[in-house]
């Protein structure tokens, strides 16, 4: 695969999990709650977020909102959490 070519981006829906590394082993991982839309028509995502180092939740903290767009961009990695 080239490095221009995007890959496919996993599906964001209700209830799913995505993870965003961190330095020093922390992984923070965000959890779908909703998906709406702003009057503008813009897609947004309601989520909770954790910080977790070695299978400890250090701080779990939401609901907070993101764009569609920011959300995956931030959170690229399916989690099964």
């Amino acid at each position: 695969m080239s490095i221009w070519q995007r890959q496919k981006r996993p599906e964001i829906s209700e209830g799913a999990a995505f993870r965003h590394p961190q330095p020093g082993a922390v992984t923070e991982t965000a959890r779908v709650l909703s998906l709406c839309s702003d009057p503008l028509g813009i897609p947004h995502v309601r989520f909770m977020v954790s910080y977790e180092k070695s299978e400890r939740t250090i701080l779990e903290d939401g609901p907070r909102i993101l764009s569609l767009t920011a959300f995956a961009s931030r959170y690229r990695e399916p989690s099964a959490a």
